[in-house]
């Protein structure tokens, strides 16, 4: 294995692995971010492969209240 690839794969690894720990340190900063990019690729005028992984990227929505959508069976009206 060259060691050009062997960087890459390693530098894959540890994005992955730094932007796990972003989400389980900072979840909320991390949906922020998550939400920029997202909405940075969907922009009109950009091609649109780039829109699709826009798209994609898009965080799920927060739910309005702590005990909604989040299945902690606080109020037993969520689906499990």
């Amino acid at each position: 294995m060259s060691p050009l690839l062997q960087t890459l794969v390693v530098a894959a690894i540890v994005l992955a692995c730094s932007l796990s720990v972003l989400r389980r340190l900072a979840p909320r900063a991390a949906w922020q971010a998550q939400a920029r990019l997202s909405y940075f690729l969907e922009r009109p005028g950009r091609p649109a492969w780039l829109q699709n992984l826009g798209l994609a990227l898009r965080p799920p929505v927060r739910a309005a209240a702590p005990g909604c959508g989040t299945r902690c069976g606080a109020c037993a009206s969520c689906p499990r």
